[in-house]
């Protein structure tokens, strides 16, 4: 029977859980149970310093790198860009402090030139930090281990304590382990193998030496080894290789299908996500709810904080796309516009900005209960983020950033209530499975590489005594080695498109053979479909005379009757672009250039007038707008050349994007001619061209010609004017004027066009026949076209 004085410290909650589940079977009294982060923190009292909070810390890192020399880092101090950078340092000061590990010891490796200098910056931040924290009453993980005392109160209420230990201890962790054990009897429990042979390093350096390949109970306070039971386990695995990543889920899906047939419990199963952000895949595709999601769902793939993101995008460079995404988000344009202030401001004021804005996610003019039911962990973060800040004044941008990262961490509970277990890695310490699957297992994420060795490279890490890559990836795969040992069945799926390989580690496990799966798709995509089969809808009363055509308008009625349904009977408009498409901007462009000048006798003069018009109507001044520009000026340098010839030949320009209308075989027309030129005794009707006119031009099977536009110009011109020729200026091809072949019979041929459209009282809107021109139509989806579909 166990004594009520115990204390059982575990890893992970879920193993505290299962420990839990399988103690209410015994009798006697119970041990205390607790997680082995909470352990640490109940042992260390602080002597009345408050730990800084996560988020404040990066503002007072930031006023202690207000130093000259700080420069030589090359860290910029603005808030958003400082605050990606202060990770790494502030990582990389509770590394050195709980390894114990000195400046000094750090100058002894001999790394490279500037080494000793970007240390000496590095230490004198730290101490500016400590000096800022110490005045406020304020302590943080970097400086625990040299001032913290151990909570002698907590540890006498227990009679012997026994830690579960998997994983990695640093040498605080451990002289923690050690000051406990010359108070209370402590047990640790711990499994080795060749992956974790840093650990059996440290244990050697408190005179206890643990055998390989062994569960191993170590007596802590006397030293000496209590148990050893030999681990002979061997890996039992199938290994299976999908083409594409999609295929991992469907295959997981069936060799999950097949353990439950098998025998093995839904609840005893384990899908394990090396790359946790895979787990929208499987999200996406479980549509029967059969998973349950361990890690949760992040709260930052939500409305309220994709709306934030849009947000700050848009204040950082106001652009059109952002500005078009906030409003679908629901987010007023005018509001923000009036709500945001202009300078800094208190904490207050930013709140109840975003509550204007209908994006704080919790009421300020609820009641307290009320806030709670809205979203209570976005409550929770509220206080402490209105409590820390208090005193703060930031811009509103720099607010919003740090807002932003405290709702990243919030993470929503999986109530679903699926009995398979969705989990990373790290969540498998202390509990074990009867059927495990594992995706991904690809080089490069399984083990995933470590960022931190920033600051200290391998060889510095190892001679100053701290964990290096190879140690913290050794560590990953002794979690994955015990969890396939300990499993039943075992599946391991890679994919091997856009050149991937499966990971080294297999071979380590000696699971060197490799099935090709070809995965049952059908369980990804077995859903019929939604859309609602319709006829080909009829348009029972159609009057042309009544209709003022246009060449686009006649070209979309010959080419396709559907698109002419949705554009010009339903008015179902196209999206709008959110940018200048390039054949838009260069009409604007030349519009300009000829407004108030008609002609150009000098390439220097014409040349300088265009660029100077490119940069106000593009004032921009971003990598991508500047280098289109060049691209421009560089693809009508010819064009420059053509058109000053042109003029000296004795031609000038008379109008500019003129509209015209009027009445061709009995019905309306109009139309927006680019340019029209004149000499002495001619008239030149221009259309700008900076695509192909091989279509427009073609002088064969005109049957199939559906564009009539330069046909239409002609008729409407031949009586305004005499001597009407029409031709297109291919822009990016050398600005070369090329005359409309075969005009006399496209006219025909549109003259017959017009007839059929008199006596065309109704139709039915049927689609294209022809694939290809549904690949750039809007309404291709209406239609379900498209090669996406």
């Amino acid at each position: 029977m166990l004594n009520c004085s115990e204390l059982h410290v575990y890893p992970t909650s879920r193993a505290l859980r299962e420990v839990s589940a399988s103690l209410k079977q015994s009798e006697g009294f119970l041990p205390t149970l607790m997680r082995m982060d909470e352990f640490e923190n109940r042992l260390i009292l602080l002597d009345g310093k408050t730990q800084v909070d996560p988020l404040h810390r990066i503002l007072f890192l930031r006023e202690a790198a207000r130093f000259e020399s700080f420069e030589g880092l090359n860290i910029d101090l603005d808030l958003i860009r400082f605050f990606t950078r202060s990770d790494a340092i502030f990582k990389f000061y509770e590394e050195l402090a709980a390894e114990g590990v000195g400046f000094d010891r750090l100058r002894e490796a001999d790394a490279y030139a500037e080494f000793d200098t970007h240390l000496d910056i590095l230490e004198q931040l730290l101490d500016n930090y400590h000096h800022i924290l110490e005045e406020r009453g304020l302590t943080d993980k970097a400086f625990i281990p040299a001032t913290y005392e151990i909570n002698e109160g907590f540890v006498q209420n227990y009679q012997k304590i026994e830690v579960h230990l998997e994983g990695y201890l640093s040498r605080f962790e451990l002289e923690l382990l050690q000051k406990v054990s010359q108070r209370v009897p402590l047990v640790i429990h711990y499994s080795t193998s060749r992956f974790n042979r840093k650990m059996q390093e440290r244990f050697a350096a408190y005179d206890v030496a643990v055998p390989l390949n062994a569960d191993v109970s170590i007596d802590f306070t006397s030293g000496s080894i209590l148990q050893t039971v030999s681990n002979s386990s061997k890996v039992n695995a199938q290994v299976f290789q999908v083409g594409e990543r999609s295929e991992e889920v469907a295959l997981a899906f069936e060799k999950i299908e097949e353990m439950v047939q098998r025998g093995i419990s839904p609840e005893k199963i384990v899908v394990i996500l090396p790359d946790e952000s895979f787990k929208a895949y499987f999200s996406l595709f479980d549509r029967l709810n059969n998973l349950n999601f361990a890690m949760g769902y992040d709260y930052s793939e939500g409305r309220v904080y994709k709306s934030l993101e849009v947000l700050s995008r848009y204040l950082g460079g106001f652009e059109q796309e952002d500005a078009l995404l906030l409003q679908r988000y629901g987010v007023e344009l005018e509001k923000v516009r009036e709500t945001i202030p202009s300078g800094v401001c208190d904490v207050k004021r930013f709140t109840q900005t975003l509550d204007t804005l209908n994006l704080l996610d919790i009421s300020l003019e609820e009641t307290t209960e009320k806030k709670v039911q809205s979203n209570e962990r976005v409550y929770e973060k509220y206080l402490q983020f209105m409590h820390t800040f208090q005193e703060e004044e930031l811009r509103f941008k720099e607010w919003l950033y740090l807002w932003m990262k405290a709702l990243s961490n919030i993470t929503l509970d999986d109530v679903r209530g699926g009995k398979v277990t969705v989990m990373g890695v790290l969540e498998t310490r202390g509990v074990s499975f009867e059927g495990v699957v594992i995706v991904d297992f690809n080089d490069g994420i399984v083990p995933a590489s470590s960022s931190k060795d920033q600051f200290l490279n391998s060889s510095v890490r190892a001679f100053a005594g701290l964990p290096t890559r190879n140690d913290r990836e050794s560590l990953q795969k002794q979690y994955y080695k015990r969890l396939l040992e300990e499993a039943n069945e075992a599946v391991i799926i890679y994919a091997s498109s856009e050149n991937r390989l499966p990971s080294k580690f297999l071979y380590e496990l000696g699971l060197q053979e490799a099935k090709e799966a070809e995965a049952s798709l059908a369980l990804l995509y077995s859903e019929p479909k939604q859309t609602v089969e319709t006829e080909d809808p009829a348009v029972t009363s159609f009057d042309a005379k009544a209709i003022t055509w246009s060449a686009s308008r006649l070209k979309t009625f010959l080419e396709c009757k559907r698109k002419y349904y949705y554009r010009y009977i339903h008015r179902i408009d196209a999206k709008k672009e959110e940018e200048k498409n390039e054949g838009a901007f260069l009409h604007e462009l030349l519009e300009y250039l000829f407004k108030e000048q008609s002609h150009y006798f000098s390439i220097e003069e014409m040349e300088g007038k265009l660029y100077r018009l490119m940069d106000q109507l593009l004032p921009g001044d971003d990598a991508k707008t500047n280098y289109q520009k060049l691209l421009w000026k560089e693809k009508l340098k010819g064009f420059i050349s053509s058109q000053v010839a042109h003029f000296e030949s004795g031609w000038e320009v008379v109008e500019r994007e003129k509209e015209f209308s009027g009445e061709i075989g009995g019905l309306r027309f109009k139309g927006r001619i680019d340019r029209i030129d004149q000499d002495a005794t001619r008239t030149l009707v221009l259309d700008y061209k900076s695509g192909s006119t091989a279509e427009a031009q073609k002088s064969r099977n005109l049957e199939t010609l559906k564009d009539f536009q330069m046909s239409i110009y002609h008729h409407l011109l031949e009586k305004k004017y005499q001597n009407v020729s029409l031709a297109f200026v291919k822009l990016f091809e050398e600005g070369k004027i090329e005359e409309i072949t075969a005009l006399e019979a496209k006219n025909e041929l549109l003259a017959e066009h017009i007839i059929e459209l008199k006596q065309t009282s109704s139709f039915v809107a049927e689609k294209c026949e022809k694939l290809s021109t549904c690949t750039y139509c809007e309404y291709q989806l209406m239609c379900e076209r498209g090669e996406y579909l």
